[in-house]
């Protein structure tokens, strides 16, 4: 019987689904990885295949196996790849994956240089085949490349070790991208000895050309996805349409153009987990990271079931010197891995965020091989111009050794975390989990009294409920006596940071904080959590209030002053947006600090902290407020119309969840608010909220001169804003300006007699006329508060006192 292609490939994916469901259903509350189980399953399939019990009892499903076994390599790299690869680079901490770059990178390239080196000379020496040196260097490239699926998960399941992980799965994904550039490289040796330069100089070019290509495009699409994706509005389908188009497009242009595919998708999903984090829409952002687990999950079903298929399917088994080869191949990889790890451990400790001997073991033992190298190996095995028997060779090996790290490795990852002391949380953190679980269990006791007098639950058998809901079993707090109090300190306050982190995110999603202060804010947690964690003082958070040198030098270019002033007041709402959620977030941290406080000194240290942020951020709000009123005033009323919109929303939302409105009315309810939610996602222009002209005209100089001077000298002013503590001019500096101060103060300093002289001034007093004929600063000036400056430009305001005796006098009366 005939099976269409087609048919057959949909009856592979739902019978993976269906084996997938089950599966992962059967290993609950067991150590068997999941990966590992559906390997072994996929092999027994094949197994069953190749002894001809399908072909006589279901002709379908051996239909089905065969295709399998047939399958192209290039639809694993180009369908799954992809998936896998954006998934895990998307969930990663990218603040601690920049702390952790340099191990990374240490062990994605030269590691898997000197894996794929030693695996080279092995096979050389050791195998029994005669395999030219290209055909040794292209093995030893695609048996290096590590895919530790099952260690990540199990970690994350044991442990929530965050830095082990980062640094395990960050390897994975850049070694990949490294080992298919040196496979592509060799295997062009080997098919075309001839045409390929062997130098180390043009092996060098041609690796740094691929990955930076590779890089370069991943940018790219990356860049024009979240721009496009920032123009979106809670729009979930073409969010997430975005992200699918932009990884596979940023893979297959890669691909393509002979770039590293594996690179440009670790890029693009980069820079969506940073940047393009708050370009998301609040309400897309968890459906989005659902939908990639949910990708990933398929994808890791369908790919470890067809690869242990694929290899029972296509594999000899009967070759003795194969299996003898594979066995060597095996135990030595796992010399080679410590070798490759140990030799770079000096550099490891000392860069990064360090590594001990429990963390490199697990790294060792960990360099699990899955469907890269695998996809690799068909690759090699398909090849035309690749005899049959050395592809069938490398496929045998490489399948070999997936199954055996899978099931070996794989399946005694659990064991190997347990004797290192890795498969449980550290007991300092431990500590302030079950600090918690003993607030819950307060909560949960303080509810018993009502719920006893409750008329329909005062029957129950309280005992048995208490004992039933576990209260009693986490109502104490046992502090264990080997934690010293420093280590359950620094736990305490780590844990205080992750919350004020989670709860900008709470702000962002409930609209009370825009995109920009969110980032801003996050950052600074994650800077905080850097080391020692630091709750006070945030000092990246203090550099916001103050002038960027950008800014400050645009101030001082010709024509670039309009800009200046547009970026000076794009930054002071973002100032605003940052205090005004930062102090929501430390109000909201000081609600945890008695509850979570391993003893009543620490907490009180802690809310001293946490008031020191409190008073410098209010002290900064407060100034603002004062100098910019008018401002404020629109941010708080843009901010207020904002948050009612957020509101209603969740109002609407209820509505329906409560059937109180139809799905269609509440639907044309939600669209309507969306609509002037995204009118209001347009900043006011808040340099028109500032009116310095009428402030200006007030001075009593200005209102003697006459009208038609009073207009010129308006149509030449520049309008500047200033930070405490920012240097306006500097003696004997290059200056030629005069200021009309409209709002704050600064901070004049002479020097006369030998002497400092300092003055104060405030609005409506002027600053620089001695320079309009020195062309120099006569004087330090420095802002004290946020300033405003209206400055007459010395080459535009001298041809007006040319003609202007008045307006001569009036300045002249300034510089006495």
């Amino acid at each position: 019987m005939h099976f269409e292609t087609g048919i057959l490939v949909l009856v592979f994916v739902v019978m993976a689904l269906v084996i997938g469901a089950f599966t992962r259903d059967a290993l609950k509350n067991t150590p068997i990885p999941y990966s590992v189980a559906l390997l072994i399953i996929g092999l027994a399939l094949g197994l069953v295949q190749r002894s001809g019990f399908l072909a006589e009892h279901s002709p379908m499903l051996e239909h089905t196996v065969l295709m399998v076994a047939d399958i192209n390599p290039h639809l694993i790299l180009w369908l799954f790849l992809p998936i896998l690869i954006f998934e895990s680079a998307f969930a990663l901490e990218v603040h601690l994956f920049r702390r952790i770059f340099s191990q990374i990178a240490l062990l994605a390239v030269p590691g898997l240089m000197v894996a794929t080196v030693l695996t080279a000379v092995l096979v050389k020496y050791v195998f029994p085949w005669d395999w030219s040196w290209p055909l040794c260097f292209m093995f030893g490239a695609l048996i290096s490349a590590t895919d530790p699926v099952a260690v990540v998960a199990l970690l994350k399941e044991l442990s929530s070790r965050k830095r082990l992980e980062t640094l395990i799965e960050g390897e994975s994904l850049f070694n990949d991208g490294t080992a298919i550039v040196f496979f592509m490289l060799f295997l062009g040796m080997v098919v075309a000895p001839d045409e390929v330069d062997l130098s180390p100089l043009m092996i060098t070019w041609d690796f740094l050309r691929v990955v930076f290509m590779g890089m370069f495009i991943g940018v790219f699409f990356g860049g024009v996805a979240i721009a496009w994706i920032g123009r979106v509005f809670n729009d979930p389908m073409i969010e997430i349409t975005l992200t699918i188009a932009g990884s596979f497009l940023a893979f297959m242009v890669a691909e393509t153009v002979h770039a590293s595919g594996v690179v440009a998708v670790v890029v693009i999903a980069l820079m969506f987990a940073s940047i393009g984090r708050t370009k998301v829409s609040p309400e897309v952002s968890g459906f989005l990271h659902h939908f990639w687990e949910m990708m990933a999950h398929i994808a890791n079903t369908i790919i470890f079931l067809l690869v242990g298929t694929l290899i029972a399917g296509r594999v000899q088994l009967d070759n003795m010197d194969m299996w003898v080869a594979l066995i060597i191949l095996y135990v030595s990889l796992f010399f080679i891995r410590a070798f490759s790890v140990m030799l770079f451990m000096p550099l490891l400790k000392r860069i990064g965020i360090g590594i001990n001997y429990q963390k490199s073991t697990v790294l060792v033992w960990g360099g699990l091989r899955g469907a890269v190298s695998l996809a690799l190996a068909l690759t090699v095995a398909q090849n035309e111009l690749i005899p049959k028997e050395v592809g069938d060779q490398v496929l045998f090996l490489c399948a070999g050794i997936v199954v055996l790290t899978m099931l070996i490795n794989g399946g005694s990852m659990g064991w190997v975390l347990k004797k290192l002391g890795l498969d449980h949380l550290p007991e300092a953190k431990q500590a302030t989990v079950d600090k918690a679980g003993g607030e819950v269990s307060k909560t949960l006791s303080g509810l018993l009294p009502s719920m006893m007098e409750d008329d329909f639950l005062k029957g129950a058998d309280w005992e048995q409920v208490k004992q039933g809901s576990g209260i009693q079993a986490v109502s104490e707090l046992a502090e264990p006596e080997q934690i010293s109090e420093e280590d359950i300190n620094v736990a305490y306050r780590r844990r205080l940071l992750e919350t004020e982190r989670k709860h900008y995110w709470t702000q962002f999603e409930q609209g009370t904080i825009g995109e920009g202060a969110t980032k801003k804010l996050v950052d600074s947690v994650e800077h905080a959590l850097d080391g020692t964690p630091t709750i006070a003082p945030r000092t990246d958070l203090a550099q916001l209030w103050g002038t960027p040198a950008l800014l400050n030098a645009l101030k001082n270019i010709k024509g670039m002053k309009k800009l200046a002033l547009k970026m000076s007041f794009k930054r002071l709402s973002l100032s605003y947006d940052v205090a005004r959620g930062f102090i929501q977030a430390q109000d909201e941290l000081e609600s945890h600090v008695d509850d979570l406080a391993p003893s009543p000194q620490e907490a009180q240290q802690v809310h001293d902290l946490v008031k020191q942020n409190k008073v410098a951020t209010l002290k900064y709000i407060e100034s603002l407020r004062e100098t910019f009123p008018e401002v404020i005033r629109g941010l708080e009323t843009y901010s207020a119309t904002r948050l009612l919109l957020y509101r209603e929303r969740a109002v609407i939302l209820q509505q329906l969840k409560q059937a109180v409105l139809d799905k269609p009315e509440a639907e044309r309810m939600i669209m309507d608010v969306e609509t002037r939610m995204e009118a209001l996602n347009r900043m006011p222009n808040l340099e028109n909220s500032v009116s310095a002209d009428q402030l200006v005209m007030q001075l009593g100089w200005m209102q003697a001169l006459p009208e038609a001077t009073q207009e010129k000298l308006l149509s030449i002013m520049q309008h500047s804003i200033y930070n405490a503590e920012e240097d306006i001019a500097k003696t004997g500096k290059v200056f030629c300006a005069l200021g009309i101060i409209t709002r704050g103060s600064v901070e004049i300093v002479r020097e006369q007699d030998g002497k400092l002289i300092k003055s104060i001034l405030c609005a409506g007093e002027t600053l620089g006329a001695i320079s309009l004929l020195s062309g120099f600063s006569a004087d330090d000036v420095k802002a004290i508060s946020l300033v405003d400056i209206q400055w007459l430009p010395g080459e535009k305001v001298k041809p007006i006192l040319a003609s202007d005796p008045e307006l001569s006098l009036a300045i002249g009366k300034m510089m006495k």
